[in-house]
């Protein structure tokens, strides 16, 4: 039947057992591709305030001499206008929203009615919903007057819950980091990340296979029980772990064929369209770059390595410092957070279904149970930290270029295998 084909007929394509690998591989390269363009857009809408949605029709021109060019064009512009479109200008405004660690979510100024804006960073220590008039520099909120309002959210949740526990489980369940964990150099594992999420989830999971042997319902009640703790805590880094885990049980249930690596670069392409300003968060940043470097590790040694050589140069940029000693006990301390991490979601759990002396018993469990953890934080803390000066980003950003090397080798192999004219 498909005698006399040509060398591009389907019913090759069809018997090739390399063809659907090159498809994968090239679905994936085409999602980096999204990704890093809808990065490169939202700096560039950072740097030069223009009407770049004007320039959509380039994307248009190239289409047919080169596609790839064309969705690196429409991304970047797309990512650039949706920046610029959610964002302020300098000047003095008037705002509501809820301020979590010196940025303001959930954002709405007023310029003749209430318009929702993306998220700022905001000069208070001040915590919750607040209502604030004040000067905005172009990069900060600068309030002359700030009220807190009282407004129930899930966001309470985490309130009350700190009200009745303390010490490791709050430390895990919500990043909450003293000064020993910051000097120690194992504070990636206390910032709630995708480890904590899908330890969680697992969690979860497991309580519920004794309710129903059905793994689809498991997940999905998993995926619903998540939702409070997500909403509470609600950094990116959480948000990317959910959301990964939620369209790994989607394109599972509907068949369709997927890998890590192209399902992380959908989850960060979908939140730059959301949040472009987004991409300037160290937890995004750490969060994306990091999990991308480290999905085709081949062991937990080679994992762990990437994981701090790619982080560096953020460490860098933000923080300022690092302590060697986390190259070394990052793997026994990955492998006791395993246990706390399930604890500390335990009672959780607990107090959310209402049951608070339960919740309280898990806690104090959790904090027993953690002190060969926080033995290796004193331990850590005996090592000097080692100071990272942030002109040193530029020289470390090459780690994470090298270890996502092989990617974006592909993406630029894929875009000028095709001739522009």
């Amino acid at each position: 039947m498909c005698e006399g084909h040509t060398r591009n007929d389907p019913c090759e394509r069809r018997h090739d057992p390399g063809a659907r690998v090159r498809r994968k591989a090239g679905k994936i390269r085409s999602m980096i591709l999204v990704f890093f363009s809808l990065c490169l857009g939202a700096l560039i809408g950072a740097l030069f305030r223009f009407p770049w949605y004007m320039l959509f029709l380039l994307a248009a021109i190239f289409w047919k001499r080169n596609k790839d060019i064309s969705v690196v064009i429409f991304f970047t512009l797309l990512s650039a206008s949706l920046y610029q479109i959610g964002t302020l200008p300098a000047g003095n405004y008037e705002l509501v929203g809820y301020a979590e660690r010196g940025r303001l979510k959930q954002v709405k100024v007023f310029q003749e009615e209430w318009k929702r804006i993306h998220p700022v960073r905001i000069e208070t220590s001040e915590e919750g919903y607040v209502y604030a008039i004040g000067y905005f520099d172009g990069k900060a909120f600068h309030p002359s007057y700030l009220k807190k309002v009282e407004k129930p959210s899930l966001k309470t949740l985490k309130e009350s819950f700190s009200g009745m526990a303390n010490g490791t489980v709050l430390s895990v369940l919500f990043g909450e980091k003293n000064g020993d964990i910051y000097r120690s150099g194992l504070g990636h594992f206390f910032a709630v990340s995708g480890l904590h999420v899908g330890i969680a989830f697992s969690l979860y999971t497991t309580l519920l296979s004794f309710l129903t042997w059905r793994r689809t319902y498991q997940e999905l009640t998993a995926l619903l029980l998540l939702v409070p703790y997500v909403i509470a805590v609600g950094t990116p880094s959480v948000i990317r772990a959910y959301l990964t885990i939620f369209l790994w049980v989607a394109f599972k249930i509907f068949g369709f064929r997927t890998t890590p690596l192209h399902t992380t670069a959908t989850v960060g392409s979908f939140m730059m369209i959301v949040d472009p300003t987004v991409v300037f968060t160290p937890s995004f940043l750490l969060s994306f770059f990091v999990t991308l470097c480290i999905l085709e590790s081949k062991n937990i040694f080679e994992l762990t390595v990437k994981a701090y050589l790619s982080a560096l140069p953020f460490l860098c940029l933000f923080f300022g410092g690092t302590n060697m000693s986390a190259l070394v006990l990052s793997i026994p301390v990955s492998l006791l957070m395993i246990p706390v991490t399930w604890l500390a979601h335990l009672s959780f759990l607990l107090f959310l279904l209402g049951l608070k002396t339960s919740a309280l018993i898990a806690a104090k469990i959790t904090n027993i149970v953690s002190l060969p953890l926080n033995g290796f934080i004193k331990l850590a803390n005996l090592l000097p930290e080692v100071p990272l000066p942030q002109y040193l980003y530029f020289i470390l950003i090459f780690f994470p270029l090298l270890f996502l090397s092989p990617d974006i080798r592909d993406i630029f192999r894929k875009i000028s295998g095709r001739a522009i004219l």
